[in-house]
């Protein structure tokens, strides 16, 4: 077995990159010493001991995994990844080996710059076929600590929109969600333009009546103001409620126990799931809110006690003992005029 070409290395990272983050950033770093890939947490990742960011941090994490195992494949290379390989340095998240001659080519490599998250309002069916559920059931199950469960039936779908409600309704009423949300969003680049960190407007689907209104909200007093009439609660059925109620298809991702292995299996499923169904011609929009707010320690990061606590009862009612770290809406829709972009690979690359 020979050494891994440096051009096929960096395709492989440049796949990599292309994974999803909750808000554009990928706060990671690749040094590249011959057969290992190592990935450094930048400056402004933290990975807590417990709460939702550390969650989302750990979820994206698996993500960039698996689009790097599947665009490792293409080359014939097999990747072994070890989470957190180093305890003294916490600054290090994983090692990476690849060996050369070790892999099957996996078919999803050509799907990962086509993934990309859809806000359209609408999502429209046909339905999955039984066939197409197993792919995506599949696509899960080669990750032993997740569980992927659909809530599509009549008597499900009411009971997971209130939770998602609330979830929804609190990042607009919350003064730390509300900026932590409004930060992720690049005004400055206008509803047209597009960028390579953070999330355009355009990409955001909001109608283009309501785009003045919805800039003037980034700012808390009028936010807050708003609230006073009741806005919080109609931004959280536009945001959540209504799109899931047209969608077609409404899942959770689960794991057995939120420890950090499970939760970087869950960000690699997750991300599977996605690119199987842009396979099938679906697209698709993470709506984790409502399953993060849930994560044990997160009224440390502002969530308020009684919202977390009737979150973790609703899931339980729902999912039993599992933890739900991912729910999302499925279907078709017509392609977003404007797909969030990536920095150049030289700016994820670090010295060894």
């Amino acid at each position: 077995m020979g050494r891994v070409a440096d051009d096929d290395i960096r395709r492989i990272l440049e796949s990599a990159i292309q994974a999803p983050s909750a808000d554009n950033h990928h706060r990671i770093r690749f040094a590249v010493d011959d057969d290992r890939i190592r990935v450094f947490a930048a400056e402004d990742l933290v990975l807590r001991p417990e709460g939702y960011q550390r969650l989302l941090a750990l979820l994206s994490l698996g993500a960039v995994v698996e689009n790097l195992r599947i665009a490792a494949s293409r080359f014939g290379v097999a990747v072994d990844t070890r989470l957190l390989p180093e305890p003294e340095r916490p600054d290090l998240l994983l090692n990476c080996r690849l060996q050369d001659g070790g892999a099957v080519v996996d078919a999803l490599w050509q799907r990962i710059p086509e993934r990309h998250t859809c806000r359209t309002l609408r999502f429209h069916g046909p339905s999955m076929s039984e066939a197409q559920r197993a792919e995506l059931a599949t696509a899960v199950d080669r990750y032993s600590p997740c569980r992927l469960i659909w809530l599509d039936r009549p008597d499900q779908r009411p009971r997971v929109l209130r939770l998602m409600r609330l979830a929804e309704t609190e990042r607009f009423r919350n003064p730390l969600l509300h900026a932590e949300l409004f930060s992720a969003v690049r005004f400055d680049v206008g509803w047209h333009g597009n960028c390579a960190e953070g999330l355009p407007p355009g990409s955001l689907a909001v109608e283009p009546p309501l785009r003045p209104f919805f800039a003037l909200l980034r700012h808390w007093p009028v936010a807050k103001a708003a609230n006073r009439l009741g806005m919080h609660r109609l931004l959280g059925v536009r945001s959540c409620d209504l799109p899931c109620r047209l969608a077609p298809h409404l899942g959770v991702l689960t794991v057995e126990k939120p420890d950090p292995r499970s939760l970087l299996d869950a960000g690699s499923a997750f991300q599977r799931l996605w690119l199987t169904a842009t396979a099938h011609g679906r697209v698709l929009q993470p709506l984790p809110a409502s399953a993060l707010y849930a994560a044990a320690g997160a009224q440390g990061e502002g969530i308020p006690d009684i919202l977390q606590q009737t979150l973790v009862d609703g899931w339980r009612e729902l999912v039993g003992t599992d933890t739900p770290v991912m729910v999302f809406r499925m279907g078709f829709a017509a392609p977003s005029p404007i797909v969030t972009g990536r920095q150049p690979l030289a700016h994820y690359l670090r010295s060894s």
